[in-house]
């Protein structure tokens, strides 16, 4: 992905990037762009990412992919002109949605909240539950299931040490040393409640990037709203983004 970006940025002409920065997988493009080609990155942006992807995230992420697989719909990947795996793909962007927030968040914005007076129901029964229900329904409008899929994989599969070591032809270094190929001033931001991305994954990113002397600010935010506080509190987020862009 960050050499077809790179791929882009020569076919557009352009070279050197004031910045480059995103959250989760836009947050691990921004630090391999700036790891392929540091001389054409100013300044890195990483929100609630990783330097790699943990086993509780990789879990998270297979359990997702199989319920895309195991919808008959999906047919393998050939289901264009076909079939659409709503169904798979529903139930993966529900899951995912739990990922998104934090339980505190849950309580105060639903509490158990049923949707409404009828017996019990086995489905959408309780308020969060219908609001995961749409969430999925709405997702499925919106998206590609083979997208879904391969950009899941993507996520699991990054590492930025073993990146920067493929990307310097097998050329390995001890411990964090590889990363030192960065150069650009990198912004790491983490979120306390963010169970997708843990906080301490962004201690650990910022920590790295210390040791192997990429200057390096670290903010941590206290936000209820987990690893989507970056599309919520504007505010904070933009303060710490103007700090950095600005210097």
């Amino acid at each position: 992905m960050g050499r077809a970006q790179l791929l882009l940025l020569d076919d557009l002409g352009i070279e050197s990037l004031y910045a480059s920065g995103g959250a989760a997988l836009g947050g691990m493009q921004s630090l391999m762009l700036s790891a392929l080609a540091p001389e054409r990155v100013q300044r890195v942006v990483s929100i609630s990412a990783a330097a790699c992807s943990h086993p509780q995230s990789i879990a998270m992420r297979f359990v997702q992919r199989q319920a895309v697989m195991a919808d008959p719909d999906w047919r393998e990947g050939r289901y264009y002109g076909k079939s659409f795996p709503h169904k798979g793909l529903r139930v993966a962007r529900e899951m995912g949605t739990l990922t998104y927030r934090s339980g505190p968040e849950w309580m105060e914005r639903f509490g158990r909240q049923r949707s409404g007076s009828e017996p019990p129901r086995l489905d959408e029964d309780f308020q969060v539950e219908s609001y995961l229900a749409y969430q999925g329904d709405k997702f499925c409008l919106q998206y590609d299931p083979n997208s879904y899929l391969n950009i899941s994989k993507a996520k699991v599969l990054f590492d930025l040490r073993d990146a920067v070591e493929a990307a310097n032809h097998g050329a390995r270094s001890q411990d964090s040393a590889s990363i030192s190929v960065i150069q650009a001033p990198t912004l790491v931001i983490g979120v306390k409640s963010d169970i997708l991305f843990p906080v301490w994954q962004q201690r650990e990113l910022a920590q790295l990037l210390e040791q192997a002397r990429v200057p390096v600010s670290y903010v941590e935010l206290d936000s209820p709203y987990g690893h989507d506080t970056f599309l919520i509190e504007i505010d904070a987020v933009g303060e710490a983004l103007r700090n950095h862009l600005g210097a």
